[in-house]
């Protein structure tokens, strides 16, 4: 014969639960007792008539020439076509984009000088100078963000559109657009 105890399960059950919060509640950290050693009261101060100089953190200072040198190598290497050139003058990590396509991604300097084959056309002549009215239409359209102030932005002959974000003296960002009108 066979006994039936139907309060069995539900006593295990209450038994199981209180070992569990009774083992998490030994694992949690006990509040502080509260100190019984005196706490000293503030005594008065006089300001001093010199401050003291504490350090503030700053940006690094970017030498004006070298971004000067940055510019001028980095327009140089897309219309010489010399494009392995720019990996010197880029940022490790650089980010590279391609407009109307997928493509933007982190790239080794030297794997971004590979990327700028896209936009060189040797048949052409680059323009590097450009009216910052024109700079401004760019702005105006869905490709913004590719074109902040201190911009390097340069305008091939074919229609080509290459625009560097410089972070100091390094390009940290490169955008190339294949056909101009797709920026207008």
């Amino acid at each position: 014969m066979i006994t039936h105890h139907p309060h069995r399960p539900v006593m295990l059950a209450l038994a199981s639960g209180l070992m569990t919060i009774g083992l998490l509640a030994g694992c949690s950290p006990a509040a502080p007792a509260p100190s019984a050693s005196p706490v000293a009261s503030p005594e008065p101060t006089t300001a001093s008539a010199t401050p003291s100089a504490s350090p503030t953190p700053s940006a690094p200072e970017v030498d004006p020439a070298a971004v000067a040198a940055a510019r001028e190598s980095l327009a140089a290497s897309i219309s010489s076509g010399n494009t392995a050139a720019l990996a010197s003058w880029a940022t490790d990590p650089i980010r590279v984009v391609i407009a109307a396509s997928s493509f933007s991604e982190d790239l080794s300097p030297d794997d971004a000088a590979l990327q700028a084959d896209y936009i060189v056309d040797l048949t052409a002549t680059w323009d590097f100078a450009l009216p910052e009215a024109t700079i401004d239409q760019y702005r105006a359209g869905d490709y913004a963000a590719y074109f902040p102030a201190d911009v390097l932005v340069g305008r091939s002959s074919t229609g080509g559109v290459v625009a560097f974000t410089l972070t100091g003296d390094h390009a940290s960002t490169m955008f190339m657009c294949i056909d101009e009108m797709l920026l207008l």
